[in-house]
C-alpha cells in the first residue's frame, strides 16, 4: 500500500506541491523552496508537512504587501497593454460612378452682327516707280479714298513688289509708308537682299479704330530710300492696299 502511494506522488510531485500550496484555511499560502530542496524522497520520509506548511504560510498581510499595484508598472504600460497599438490605415475606396448628364440650358442670345467686308482696294496705277537713293519717293495710288461708318474697326493690309538695288551703302530702314489722310498708319519693309532681285513684301496689318460718326479717309504710299550712293535705287511696282471693314 504504502509503495503505491510513494508511486503515485511521484508520478504526480508538480501537483502535489500546488495542493500543499493551498493548505492552510482561508488563508493564500505558498512556499519558497531552493531548486532541488524538495524530491520524492523528502516527500516520502516527511519533509514536507501540513505542519510545517501552516507554520510558513503567507497569509493575507503578505499576500497585499507583497501584491502587485498600479505604480509598479511603467506608464501607461496598463493601458497600452488594454488598448493594443494603432492599426495602419485601410486602403483607399473606389471612385464613385459618374452621375447622370444635366438637362440642356437655355440658349443664350444671339451676338452683335460680325459682318465684315472689303471698304476699298487701292493699287498703283500706270507701272513701276523708280525710288533713287538717299529721297522719299511718292508711290500713286488710284481708288484709295472710302467712307468709315460710325462705329466701324477698319483694318488696313496689303503689299508690294519691289526691285532690290545691286547694292545699298548705309541703309537703315528702308520702307514703303502707308499714310491714311496724311498720318503713317503702316509699312513694309524694303530688303537689301538678293542684290538685283525682286521681291514682294506685306505690309504690316495696321487697325483704324472705330468713329464715333462716318468718317472720309485717304490713302497715299511712298518709299523712303536711304542708300546713299549712285545707282543704289529701288524699284517700286504693283502696291495694293486693301482696307477691311468690320461691323
Amino acid at each position: 500500500m504504502l509503495s503505491r502511494i510513494v508511486g503515485h506522488i511521484r508520478g504526480n510531485i508538480v501537483g502535489y506541491i500546488a495542493l500543499f500550496a493551498a493548505l492552510g484555511g482561508t488563508s493564500y499560502a505558498a512556499v519558497s523552496l531552493a531548486p532541488g530542496s524538495v524530491t520524492s524522497t523528502a516527500l516520502h520520509n516527511g519533509a514536507v508537512t501540513n505542519a510545517k506548511l501552516a507554520k510558513n504560510s503567507v497569509g493575507s498581510k503578505n499576500v497585499k504587501r507583497h501584491s502587485l499595484i498600479a505604480s509598479d508598472f511603467a506608464p501607461g504600460a496598463v493601458i497600452a497593454a488594454i488598448n493594443g497599438k494603432n492599426g495602419a490605415n485601410g486602403s483607399s475606396g473606389i471612385n464613385g460612378l459618374t452621375g447622370p448628364q444635366g438637362p440642356q440650358g437655355p440658349q443664350g442670345t444671339a451676338g452683335a452682327n460680325g459682318n465684315s467686308g472689303l471698304a476699298v482696294t487701292a493699287t498703283q496705277p500706270g507701272g513701276p516707280v523708280t525710288a533713287p537713293h538717299g529721297a522719299t519717293t511718292n508711290v500713286p495710288l488710284s481708288g484709295a479714298s472710302w467712307t468709315q461708318a460710325g462705329g466701324e474697326l477698319d483694318l488696313v493690309t496689303g503689299s508690294v513688289t519691289l526691285e532690290i538695288p545691286a547694292t545699298c551703302t548705309g541703309s537703315f530702314g528702308n520702307s514703303l509708308v502707308v499714310n491714311v489722310d496724311g498720318t503713317a498708319n503702316t509699312f513694309a519693309l524694303a530688303p537689301t537682299a538678293p542684290a538685283s532681285g525682286t521681291e514682294t513684301v506685306p505690309f504690316v496689318v495696321s487697325e483704324l479704330t472705330q468713329p464715333g460718326a462716318s468718317t472720309n479717309h485717304t490713302i497715299t504710299t511712298e518709299l523712303a530710300n536711304t542708300c546713299s550712293k549712285s545707282g543704289e535705287d529701288y524699284t517700286v511696282d504693283n502696291t495694293k492696299v486693301d482696307v477691311v471693314s468690320f461691323h
